[in-house]
């Protein structure tokens, strides 16, 4: 009866430890902003998930969206491709960046055949 309390112990510890790994594996990672200068604020907030929060920082820094997305780089990219490559939900703050005009869609159009 001993052993089999004792394997019943282990096999629990070790789905527990698996469990643990999975959910530290899947863990989302954060862009935390590593200056106080408020571009680089606005490039955590576009990182994030709420747009909410994205749309605060832009009002407190008193930039205009248009010019965000079109002056703004967060390490060295444009802030556009950084969240898309970073962001946890990329197409949403994009579309909030750019007032729903962003598109990751390409159209290529054979001019030539025309």
């Amino acid at each position: 009866m001993n052993t089999l309390t004792q394997k019943m112990t282990k096999t629990l510890t070790i789905i527990v430890l698996t469990l643990s790994t999975i959910g530290m594996a899947n863990a989302a990672s954060k862009v935390v902003a590593a200056d106080d200068y408020v571009t680089s604020k606005i490039c955590s907030a576009a990182a994030g998930k709420s747009k909410i929060q994205l749309h605060k920082v832009i009002k407190e820094s008193g930039l205009s969206k248009k010019y965000i997305a079109e002056k703004v780089t967060c390490n060295n990219q444009n802030i556009l491709a950084f969240v898309q490559e970073f962001g946890d939900s990329p197409e949403k703050m994009n579309n909030a960046l750019t007032n729903g005009r962003f598109n990751t869609q390409v159209n290529i159009t054979d001019l030539a055949a025309n």
